[in-house]
């Protein structure tokens, strides 16, 4: 396999968690000769599951590492695939009549895309939906940041973000937009089918083809008059409570 076709990713629980849900895609785990007792961990876990061990000479882990917080272990895993979206969309439907997918509208910070997946993880998202153009994509650091939510949670890419909006439409999806100013309150939201939840840039929020498309927007009230939150936080909030509000309505019913 070629270098290009491979990603790193590094940090004890960041390969953990890939040689747990994901051991297929691990092609060999790197040690520094003078790791801790995690790294010895990790590595016997590789072991275990039939995945290439190289021990580096800890000069050589340093260049490797170059700083980054690698912990003494690194994992090199095969580029990130992608879902197709019909497809998960259409086992979510079929499994959950509240499945919940989230769509990232231009976000290009790598940081907020594994912020949302542990978030997403964390609360039964089913997916998340990244446009293939201006939108950060699936890399090293997202795995990384992810804490391993990346293992469980699907990433489709799409060409058009607006136009598979409205597909999902056409398909019974209920799609919902965060605005940070003009819309209104989730708490009112009613809603009795699965649910897209748009997030936008925190620069521009949503652009205009993929705000018209949602069948409603919402806003988090600011209680204490700071500006705005970060994607990330943003999202969370929002994803948390469309999951309670379903468990309180619907889910009951």
């Amino acid at each position: 396999m070629n270098a290009e076709d491979t990603d790193l990713v590094y940090g004890i629980h960041a390969v953990e968690e890939m040689l747990s849900a994901m051991s297929e895609r691990v092609r060999q785990v790197l040690v520094d000769a003078n790791g801790g007792s995690g790294a010895r961990r990790v590595a016997d876990e590789a072991r275990r599951v039939g995945v290439e061990v190289r021990v580096l000479p800890a000069i050589a882990f340093r260049n490797l590492s170059r700083g980054r917080p690698f912990q003494g272990v690194a994992a090199k895993v095969e580029a990130y695939e992608y879902a197709e979206l019909d497809d998960v969309s259409a086992l979510a439907a079929r499994t959950d009549p509240f499945a919940l997918l989230v769509a990232l509208d231009s976000v290009k910070d790598p940081g907020n895309l594994g912020s949302i997946l542990r978030s997403s993880a964390f609360f039964g998202v089913k997916g998340v939906i990244l446009p293939r153009d201006r939108s950060v994509e699936v890399t090293p650091t997202v795995a990384r940041t992810s804490a391993g939510a990346l293992a469980s949670v699907p990433v489709s890419q799409v060409t058009n973000l607006a136009r598979s909006l409205r597909e999902l439409k056409d398909q019974g999806w209920f799609i919902v937009g965060a605005d940070a100013h003009d819309g209104g309150d989730l708490a009112d939201l009613q809603r009795d089918g699965p649910c897209v939840v748009v997030m936008g840039s925190e620069e521009k929020g949503l652009r205009r083809l993929v705000k018209e498309t949602c069948d409603a927007l919402v806003t988090i009230p600011a209680m204490g008059g700071f500006e705005s939150l970060n994607v990330g936080v943003s999202a969370g909030i929002l994803i948390h409570t469309m999951t309670r509000l379903d468990h309180c309505r619907g889910r009951e019913d």
